[in-house]
């Protein structure tokens, strides 16, 4: 949900709580209750999709990440095992098809380590009934074999995600599309009524009204730095995308001194990627709110 459909919602709200304050009134109106019943479950749509937007994929990206990192430190750990025993051996083919470090699996794309991990596990099986003394058992394997499996199911999950968010964003747009057809038709019964209950028509005007919430107001600021000497890197490019989806919601440039700032950005969480020439790309992720200064400090390392 964006900034004004946020406002928008807070006036839906504001509206209901003021008919339903006002049932005397309310009670001559022909179909109002119709007409507050739509509102109401336009209402409830927007606030059950809103809440899945902004929690789904998040978890599902983070939870993926999570089951990566423990992927890359059971290979790792396997790894240092097996070439233990390939060096003992001086069996160099097997140093050679086990050697994997921490750097070596940083970068590698989803698929390319699963695949990595699969060899691994391959080799070790192979040469199972020989490496007992090195912490490497039948029952080691399934573990590893298990974490292999968790990751592999999780890749397509963020996608999947992406597509489910999607389907939420179009529910909830209909949503709003149906609060604003029962609003029209609730603005054409207060008409009725404009001169015989003047404050009433007068209340419900100003309920109707949609204040707008952060328009121009300061939302993220930050600055990029060298991770090294701590000093400010210029002409860095953010690139802000919602958690999970590939479509880019803003691009900003660092000034001169590394800082940045930012008014005109949606609420929601953003997955922010930072490149610079010479320094090691970095995605971080974080929270805009239209109530909330968001700071953000990264630091880069060079290449």
């Amino acid at each position: 949900m964006n900034i004004n459909q946020q406002s928008k919602l807070k006036m839906y709200l504001t509206v209901r709580i003021f008919l339903l304050s006002n049932p005397a009134i309310t009670a001559k109106f022909p179909n109002f209750t119709e007409f507050l019943d739509a509102l109401d479950a336009a209402i409830l749509q927007i606030q059950s999709n809103s809440e899945k937007q902004q929690f789904k994929s998040k978890g599902v990206t983070d939870n993926k990440s999570l089951l990566r990192d423990a992927l890359v430190i059971s290979t790792i750990e396997a790894s240092s095992k097996i070439q233990a025993y390939a060096k003992y051996n001086r069996d160099t083919l097997l140093l050679a098809e086990t050697k994997f470090t921490k750097t070596d699996l940083k970068d590698v794309p989803s698929l390319e380590l699963v695949d990595i991990a699969k060899g691994l596990d391959s080799r070790i099986t192979t040469n199972l009934d020989k490496l007992t003394d090195y912490n490497l058992t039948a029952e080691t394997q399934i573990a590893y074999r298990a974490a292999i499996d968790s990751y592999a199911e999780s890749i397509p999950q963020p996608r999947q995600s992406q597509l489910k968010s999607k389907e939420n964003t179009l529910l909830e747009n209909q949503a709003f599309a149906s609060a604003d057809e029962a609003l029209s038709n609730i603005d054409t019964l207060v008409e009725m009524v404009k001169f015989s209950e003047a404050n009433f028509y007068a209340g419900y005007k100003n309920a109707r009204k949609i204040i707008d919430q952060g328009t121009g107001s300061l939302q993220v600021q930050g600055i990029i730095l060298d991770a090294e000497t701590k000093k400010p890197i210029p002409g860095a490019i953010l690139t802000f995308c919602l958690s999970g989806q590939t479509e880019v919601a803003m691009e900003k440039e660092t000034a001169a001194k590394g800082g940045f700032m930012i008014k005109t950005l949606a609420e929601g969480i953003y997955d922010v990627n930072i490149i610079k020439v010479g320094f090691k790309p970095k995605t971080i992720t974080t929270t805009v709110r239209w109530d909330e200064l968001c700071n953000v400090e990264v630091e880069l390392e060079k290449v």
